[in-house]
C-alpha cells in the first residue's frame, strides 16, 4: 500500500477501540489521551504538514477519509481529530517563522480555536497584546497550541481582523463545556489576559480565508493556496455522512434481532420496517456518493477558480444540504426505531443529538448557507464566511 492508503486502513483498524470508548468519551467530556496519542502514534496529524517541516504534504481527500473511517465510530471523536488534522493545515498558512516555531518539535501541533474575531488586540513594539474570551474551542483538553481571531486597535482608529497563535501555557481554559449534544469534544470557553503575541504568530484574517496567505507564497503545493471555507466543509462532512452510517447500520442490527413471538412490532417481517431499512440503506449510500463528489470537486477544481465568491458560496450550499440532506435521514430512522432508540445504551441517541446539534453550526445551517449562494448569484456580497 501507499502511504495515503496506510493512513486510511490504520484509521479503520482504529475505529473499533474508539467505538468501545464512546460512552467514556461523552461521559469525560473528553477524547482520551489515549486515543489521542495513538492518533499521533499512527501519523494523523501530519497528513498535511508541509514536507519542509516533516510532514506528509497529502492532499485534503486523505484527511477526509481518515475522519470518514473514524466517525461511524464516535461523531465527538472524529470532530476532535478533523480539526487537530486540520489546523495543521492552517499553521502552515501562517508567516514561516510560525510555523518553524510550531513544528519544531515533531513536525505537528494539537491546536484547537476558532477564527471569530473575540479578542482585543493592541499594537506594541514588534506584536500585540491580547485580551478577552472566545468560544467553541474543540480539543482544548489536549491543546498544545490555540488559533484565535482578533480585532486589531490601531492608531489611526482603523480595525484588522488578524488570526493569531498562543501557546496553551499562555491560556486559561474556561471548563464549561455543558451541551446536549457533541459532549466529547471539549469544546470550552479560552481566554487571554494581556498576553503578548509576536506579529509572526499572526495572519490576516482576509487573505487567509481568500487563500492568499503568507503560507501560499511559501509553499510551492497548490493546496496552500486553497481558500479554508471549502477545506474546513471537507473536515466535518466525513462526520456527518459517517454518523448517518451508524444510525442506518444500528438500526438494521436491531431490528434484525427482533425475532421471535414475543415481538410483534419494528421486525423484519412489518413492511413499514422494511421500507425504513431500504430508505436508509439507498440514503446513506447516496450520502456517502455526495461526500466523495464534494472532495473530487474541490481536489480537481483550480485554487484560482476555488478563490472565486460565486464557487466558495456554491461549495458551502452544497455541503450544507448534503449535512440536512443526513439529518434528515437519521431524523426518520431514529423515529422508525421507536422509544428504544433513546435508551442511553442505544448508540442511536447519541449520533441524534450530535448530528442534530452540527445541523445548525454556523458553517452547515442550510438556511444560511443557501441564502449566501443566492445571494452572490444576484451579485451581492455575502454576510457570512464563505
Amino acid at each position: 500500500m501507499d502511504l495515503k492508503n496506510d493512513l486510511v486502513e490504520h484509521a479503520r483498524e482504529l475505529a473499533p477501540l474508539v467505538a468501545s470508548e464512546a460512552a467514556n468519551t461523552e461521559k469525560l467530556g473528553e477524547v482520551p489521551r489515549e486515543l489521542i496519542d495513538k492518533f499521533c502514534d499512527a501519523g494523523f496529524m501530519k497528513v498535511l504538514v508541509p514536507k519542509q517541516y516533516g510532514g506528509y504534504e497529502l492532499g485534503v481527500d486523505t484527511m477526509s477519509r481518515i475522519v470518514r473511517a473514524i466517525a461511524p465510530s464516535c461523531t465527538s471523536t472524529a470532530w476532535v481529530l478533523a480539526f487537530y488534522i486540520g489546523h495543521n493545515f492552517l499553521h502552515s498558512l501562517f508567516p514561516e517563522r510560525s510555523q518553524e516555531e510550531v513544528f519544531a518539535d515533531r513536525s505537528f501541533a494539537l491546536s484547537p480555536g476558532t477564527a471569530a474575531p473575540q479578542f482585543k488586540m493592541d499594537p506594541v513594539d514588534g506584536g500585540y497584546v491580547v485580551s478577552g474570551r472566545s468560544s467553541w474551542n474543540s480539543g482544548s483538553a489536549a491543546a498544545e497550541w490555540f488559533m484565535s481571531g482578533g480585532l486589531t486597535n490601531e492608531p489611526d482608529g482603523s480595525r484588522k481582523h488578524l488570526l493569531f497563535l498562543v501557546p496553551a501555557a499562555d491560556a486559561q481554559v474556561i471548563d464549561n463545556w455543558d451541551v446536549a449534544a457533541m459532549r466529547g469534544t471539549s469544546s470550552n470557553d479560552m481566554m487571554l489576559n494581556d498576553v503578548f503575541v509576536p506579529e509572526y504568530r499572526t495572519a490576516d484574517a482576509a487573505e487567509l480565508i481568500g487563500g492568499n496567505s503568507p503560507g501560499s507564497r511559501l509553499h510551492s503545493n497548490p493546496m496552500y493556496s486553497m481558500p479554508t471555507m471549502p477545506f474546513l466543509l471537507a473536515e466535518v462532512l466525513p462526520i456527518i455522512v459517517g454518523g448517518f452510517r451508524t444510525v442506518v447500520d444500528e438500526y438494521n442490527t436491531y431490528v434484525e434481532s427482533r425475532q421471535g413471538p414475543r415481538f410483534n412490532t419494528r421486525t423484519p417481517s412489518k413492511q413499514l420496517t422494511q421500507i425504513a431499512v431500504g430508505r436508509g440503506l439507498a440514503s446513506v449510500d447516496l450520502a456517502d456518493e455526495m461526500w466523495n463528489g464534494y472532495l473530487h470537486t474541490l481536489t480537481t477544481t483550480p485554487p484560482e477558480l476555488l478563490r472565486e465568491p460565486l464557487t466558495r458560496a456554491a461549495l458551502k450550499a452544497r455541503v450544507a444540504t448534503i449535512t440536512d440532506f443526513c439529518a434528515d435521514g437519521i431524523d426518520a430512522t431514529v423515529r422508525a426505531a421507536g422509544a428504544e432508540a433513546f435508551r442511553s445504551k442505544s448508540p442511536l441517541q447519541r449520533v441524534f443529538r450530535d448530528i442534530n446539534m452540527l445541523r445548525v453550526h454556523a458553517y452547515l445551517d442550510i438556511d444560511s448557507a443557501t441564502e449566501t449562494y443566492g445571494r452572490v448569484r444576484f451579485g451581492l456580497p455575502p454576510e457570512v464566511p464563505i
